[in-house]
């Protein structure tokens, strides 16, 4: 069971009151904090989403529009049915954002404001803007203490990989090549 106690003063950078931004939204300015967890929770997940359009490896033929499903790992480069080439599906990040009609809503969590109030006075740099003090809140080290930040990082090699793919594969002695005897062949 843990014991409420008074914040120690090193730790007092982790007050969400510290570590507070100022977001733009039309002619008003907000105070946004850190997220807390459950709605990081949903924006996290939500991002997941748009990152799966981001990254999409699915091509579509410029000709017909066939979908092809993991056409860049497959490197399908043409479409099977007429041999046109393949476009991909994967949007830019500022696309796959706006298509996904989720600023509004997050911004709404944040300052609660009707999404409806947002959609017509947030502009393009105000979404800039909130996305990057979003960053900064949510996922950068900044007002982490130091000794936190690398626990933080160990914990994570802990459930990473033992060692980067390279350095297992260096350490790993190439295969010998047995060459077939005439009995084998």
């Amino acid at each position: 069971m843990a014991k409420e106690i008074p914040v120690p003063e090193e730790l007092k950078i982790l007050l969400p009151e510290l570590n507070k931004a100022t977001i733009v939204v039309g002619a008003k300015a907000y105070e946004m904090f850190p997220l807390v967890e459950g709605q990081l929770e949903r924006i996290i997940a939500e991002i997941g989403a748009i990152m799966e359009k981001i990254n999409s490896p699915d091509g579509v033929c410029s000709k017909c529009g066939k979908v092809i499903k993991n056409a860049r790992p497959l490197k399908v480069f043409n479409c099977p049915d007429d041999g046109a080439p393949m476009l991909t599906v994967a949007a830019s990040p500022i696309e796959a954002l706006m298509q996904s009609s989720k600023i509004p809503e997050w911004v709404s969590m944040i300052t609660s404001l009707p999404p409806e109030e947002i959609k017509a006075n947030l502009t393009l740099n105000q979404i800039k803007h909130f996305a990057g003090v979003f960053w900064k809140q949510n996922f950068t080290d900044d007002g982490l203490p130091a000794e936190s930040a690398e626990n933080f990082q160990n914990l994570l090699r802990k459930f990473g990989p033992e060692k980067p793919a390279e350095e297992k594969k260096a350490e790993t002695p190439p295969a010998e090549k047995v060459e077939a005897s005439p009995a084998q062949e």
